[in-house]
Formats: structure tokens, sequence, C-alpha cells
């Protein structure tokens, strides 16, 4: 790709300013302005206002030196100094200021071995994607494009900066990144950068499985996930990083669309696809414990609430659960044509708990049942879950009903 040519555009960027820490913000470029160091907003700012979203992330790129920047102001944190980056305390915000910079070559896929500082352009020329080497500079309202990423956001089109492959090669993880820009903006990805991942996907199989879950707990959390699941499949990444996807129904996933948040996703995914080895999957991407555990609870509970045979109990726990937003999600994914059965379920759950709509504290626990002779240990648990599923089935309502249950069981024993 030949370069293109430098251009500015007059326009105010509205969304930007409604960042809660836009002012601080603003503070620092004019500090550095002032002393004579050209400064703008760069990166995922500028894309997502120029798109009026507001930016998540305010990050500024400017000519100061790291060094510099750490003496105009008091309060600095040396994170990424290596590669130009200075952490800048302004109003108890955090703002990563970073100096224009060219990339050296890279050895391990992921990190340059040395940078080069250098001016506004050749930083734009070495980021990932041309949406996201934009700049904005507040005084002139101006936005800066030396990619042609303004004509590709109009577009819709999702381009590398420079020759795909070689971006790639630099960072292997950009190619799953792209994905999930798709699957975040909507976008098109343009025909060459899609040919270099197919040509490359095998490299991410070179990636620390902690940055590939990072990155898909965004795609699935993203506003156009069918859209970068079907990226995944196109170029080939998922045969790398998720080869059950290949199975999966587009057209059924948009019943499950918007998930509740990434685990419901993963859960539809993993149901409609009949995954066998899913906590499997999930540990070789290093999930937290916590991820994990409801993505597992996900799947057990809609189980549940599909099978014909479960009894009133079942459902009841399962729609008292703490999870119960995600799984009436994927519940009514299945039932799309449907919802009577959602709401017979919603119907019967509110006939044992009431108005409140939380679960009844057991009429008996285990101090009780001590009281009554009963010995810890396994049999004492089983007895628990019967009297409480026997509540919440109506079988009784007072301990005294409760009491006779018990008593018959203890005879039992």
């Amino acid at each position: 790709m030949s370069p293109r040519q430098s251009l500015s555009y007059a326009m105010p960027l509205p969304p930007l300013e409604k960042h809660p820490a836009y002012a601080p913000a603003a503070l620092v470029l004019a500090k550095l302005t002032k002393l004579g160091h050209l400064s703008a907003f760069a990166g995922g700012c500028v894309r997502d206002a120029l798109l009026a979203h507001t930016p998540k992330d305010l990050d500024i790129a400017t000519a100061a030196p790291p060094e510099v920047v750490e003496q105009i102001f008091p309060r600095t944190l040396a994170v990424g100094k290596a590669f130009g980056t200075i952490v800048v305390i302004e109003d108890g915000h955090n703002f990563e200021v970073t100096t224009f910079r060219k990339d050296g070559p890279y050895a391990d896929g992921r990190h340059p071995i040395h940078v080069e500082f250098s001016d506004m352009k050749e930083d734009a020329w070495r980021r990932d994607f041309t949406v996201n080497a934009l700049f904005y500079d507040p005084e002139a309202g101006e936005v800066v494009d030396h990619v042609g990423g303004v004509a590709d956001l109009a577009q819709g089109l999702l381009r590398t900066v420079g020759h795909a492959s070689e971006r790639f090669s630099e960072d292997r993880l950009r190619m799953l990144r792209a994905a999930r820009f798709v699957a975040q903006l909507g976008f098109r990805m343009e025909d060459e950068t899609a040919d270099a991942i197919r040509a490359q996907y095998q490299e991410l199989e070179g990636v620390a499985k902690e940055r590939i879950f990072n990155e898909l707990k965004r795609l699935l959390e993203s506003e156009y996930i069918t859209e970068g699941l079907r990226t995944l499949r196109a170029t080939h990444l998922s045969r790398v990083i998720w080869p059950e996807l290949d199975a999966l129904n587009l057209e059924r996933f948009v019943d499950f669309v918007p998930p509740v948040n990434w685990q419901n996703a993963f859960a539809a995914v993993a149901l409609l696809v009949g995954a066998k080895n899913v906590e499997e999957r999930l540990q070789s991407w290093k999930v937290p414990r916590q991820g994990l555990k409801s993505v597992l609870t996900q799947i057990h509970d809609c189980k549940v609430l599909m099978n014909p045979a479960s009894s009133r109990a079942d459902r009841a726990r399962v729609l008292g659960g703490d999870q119960f937003l995600e799984i009436l999600r994927l519940a009514d994914g299945f039932l799309p044509g449907n919802p009577d059965i959602l709401t017979g379920w919603i119907t019967e759950f509110l006939s044992i708990t009431g108005k409140t709509a939380t679960l009844p504290h057991p009429l008996f626990n285990g101090h009780d049942l001590l009281k009554l002779g009963v010995e810890p240990g396994e049999k004492m648990g089983e007895m628990l879950k019967v009297l409480y599923a026997g509540q919440l089935e109506g079988q009784f309502a007072s301990k005294a009903e409760a009491l006779k249950k018990i008593q018959a069981m203890i005879k039992g024993i």
C-alpha cells in the first residue's frame, strides 16, 4: 500500500467532550502544547468520537520525550516508559501520554525490539488499523489523518495501516483484534486484511492464552457479535482458538442476541453446538474461576428449564439463582416462537416466591436436624435436599407439616 496524503479535517468532536475526564485530559494537552510540544488525542478515542460514541479512554500522543513529560507533570507513573508511554495523573484521572514513535523490528510477535521517537506521521504509520491511527487537536478543532482512516470510517471498512501481512507479523494478536473490531464496530473487513489473516492464522497458536481470552471476551460482549463470530470462521481463526464454533448455525444464534454478558454468549454457543468439552475449553483460555463457574452454571440451568421432566423445585432453584436474567435469555433463545412456556415458568416461580421473587428460606436446617437426633453427614445432606424440594413443590408450608416428613425419613434410616 503506498503512503496516502495527510489530511486535516476541521470538525469539532462533541462526544469526546462528554467523557467525564475530558477537562483534565484537555488540561494535560494544553500544558504540553503551551510548552511547544505538538500533542493530540490519539487512537480509539478519536475513532469513537467520530462515530458519535463517547470514548472509554482518552489517550494522548505528543512530541515531548518521556523524560520531558515526567518533568512537566508532578504526578506520573513510568509505565511503558521504554516504549515512550508515561501515565500522567491529573485531577485524580490517569492518562497515557505516549511520545510519537517509530517501532523497530518485532522479535517476539508482540513487542518491538526498540523504538525511535519521531513525529505524528511516523506514529500513525506504526499503528494497527487506519481507524485507530487518527489524531485530534482540540485547540484547532481538527482531525489529522495520515493513513486514510476518516474515509475508511465513513465506508465502515476495517483496514490495516500499510501491508496487512507485516502488521500481523509484528503482533499476531492483531488478527484476533481485527475480528473483535468487526464485532464492536459492525465494519466490513477489507479483502487484503482478511486474506492476510487466512494466510497467517496458525501463528495465533503462539499467543498467550490470557491475551486470546481478553480479545474473545470483548468480542462476545460486542454489539455486532454475530458478525464477529462469522469473521472468526471466515478467517479460519476459529480453527485455532475455538474449533466448535465452526459447527454453529449463525442464523440460529441470532435468537440469543444480544447476550447479557460474555458468559451468556459462550453458553449459547456451547448449547447450540452441543459442546462436550466446555470446561476444558475455558481452562485452555485461562478463564478466571468465577467466569468458568458462571458459564457452567448457565448451561446446566438452561438444560434444567428445557427438560420436560424437570420438577417444579428444580425450576424454582434455577429462576431463583443469581443468574436468572442470563438463564431467561438462553431459554428465550430456545423458545423464540413459544413465549407461553417461559411465561408459565415465571408464573409458577412467582406462585412459590410471591411478590418478592425470592426463594423462601428452608423450614429446617442442619442445626434443626441435629436437635432431632440426625447425625451430620451424607444422610443429613440428602434429607435437607428432600425437605427443601418438598417445600418448593408445595407439599408442606409449615414446620409442623415438614416435621412429619422428617420423622418418616428418620424411621426409614
